[in-house]
């Protein structure tokens, strides 16, 4: 039995496919996985903007899976040159009837070819070598206002963080004068009050240091520190400073120290990395779970691994979850409030560091000692473990 890839504009499609099936055809809508039966044909249905069905014979021509395949073309009279030109093995006519159009394909299934005039396939090659240069054109424009539109996307993000740290700067310090008791002692309740609303202007601080370090990162203008990190108190630090967060979901977490020596890096924004990964495993752990954030040391690498028992990243999220701004659907379909860039960040930031950010869900492997379980995700940023001393600060390189 044939098995002929069609596609195409969604009427043409039906037509030709119902047409086809009562030929005895069998029809596929999607190239065949591995495994799976090989197609003998593909069919294109030429309809509507010509770029669009070109731009399918191109695909269908350039993928390995079906480079090999003859390709057929129905549409009108005037999509003939066209589809020739690119190298099609025929054309036919899409105003002919169902039981022609059928009749035609499978003759080309069987062998047949069409050819142009000479002529003719000067004039088509002409018209393909236009159609090109006004796409490529197109793309180009297309290119330029996406880089201004980033522009000015950065521009405006570097304002934002700018507003918003003016007046969050003197309620940080506010916050602190109060529950130093400088100004009177606090009662409990009040004590309790001014702590909240500390831990809230520090989530807030570190959304606008998610988008301070996005903007730079993105423009390239970012400057890597060098300075030497113990890697085992930078954990503790930012899980201590995560606490009050955890507690509220009564949240255990916990560090695994490595006993490793200090390494060279930039303090805050290696800091900034771990605490957005730490920040995701709370926020997507469920209530009374377990968040473990595991230090471990090679020669010439470090490594941070933040287990929790969360409900996973679904594989087609794996690197969507990565990506700035959207969030990726997780197994509990809840939406968690956030900027949607803590990851993003953490990962350009270990990049920038000459390192990585990546997830494994379940986790492969389970930390080294302790008795607790995590089936939820493992997220790994590693770093090279630099030694010696920098002399100058470095301007950070980073993907995307």
């Amino acid at each position: 039995m044939l098995r002929i890839l069609c596609i195409g504009e969604e009427e043409g499609r039906a037509r030709a496919c119902a047409a086809l099936a009562r030929a005895g055809a069998a029809l596929a809508a999607a190239v065949p996985a591995a495994g799976e039966a090989p197609l003998d044909l593909a069919l294109v249905i030429a309809a509507g903007d010509p770029q669009a069905w070109i731009g399918a014979v191109l695909s269908l021509q350039g993928e390995r899976a079906t480079q090999r395949l003859p390709v057929i073309v129905a549409g009108e009279p005037a999509s003939r040159p066209l589809a020739l030109a690119l190298g099609c093995a025929g054309w036919v006519d899409v105003a002919g009837s169902e039981d022609e159009l059928a009749r035609e394909v499978l003759g080309f299934a069987a062998g047949r070819r069409d050819a142009l005039e000479p002529t003719e396939e000067a004039e088509a090659r002409r018209e393909l070598v236009s159609r090109l240069g006004s796409a490529l054109s197109a793309a180009g424009e297309a290119r330029t206002r996406m880089q201004d539109l980033d522009r000015r996307r950065v521009v405006f993000l570097q304002d934002l963080v700018h507003e918003l740290s003016t007046p969050l700067t003197p309620l940080s310090g506010y916050a602190k004068i109060l529950l130093s008791d400088k100004l009177g002692t606090l009662d409990e309740r009040q004590h309790k009050v001014v702590e909240g609303m500390s831990a809230a202007v520090g989530r807030l601080a570190r959304i606008i240091e998610n988008l301070s370090d996005f903007a730079s990162l993105q423009s390239g203008k970012a400057v890597l520190a060098s300075a030497p990190v113990s890697p085992d108190i930078m954990a503790e630090e930012v899980v201590a400073e995560l606490r009050p967060l955890a507690r509220d979901a009564r949240l255990h977490l916990e560090v695994l120290p490595s006993g490793s020596a200090p390494v060279l890096a930039d303090p805050r924004k290696l800091r900034q990395a771990l605490a957005n990964v730490v920040s995701n495993a709370v926020k997507f752990s469920p209530h009374g779970g377990e968040v473990l954030v595991e230090v471990s040391r090679e020669p010439e690498r470090l490594r941070f691994a933040v287990y929790d028992q969360g409900p996973g990243v679904h594989a087609p999220e794996v690197e969507r979850i990565f990506e700035p701004f959207p969030h990726a659907d997780r197994a509990d379909e809840a939406r968690r409030p956030g900027s949607g860039l803590g990851l993003p960040v953490a990962r350009r930031i270990a990049e920038a560091h000459g390192g990585t950010l990546v997830v494994e869900s379940p986790p492969h492997t389970q930390p080294s000692v302790g008795a607790h379980h995590f089936n939820g995700s493992r997220f790994i940023l590693e770093i090279p473990a630099r030694r010696e001393a920098a002399s100058v600060a470095t301007p950070a390189r980073v993907s995307g």
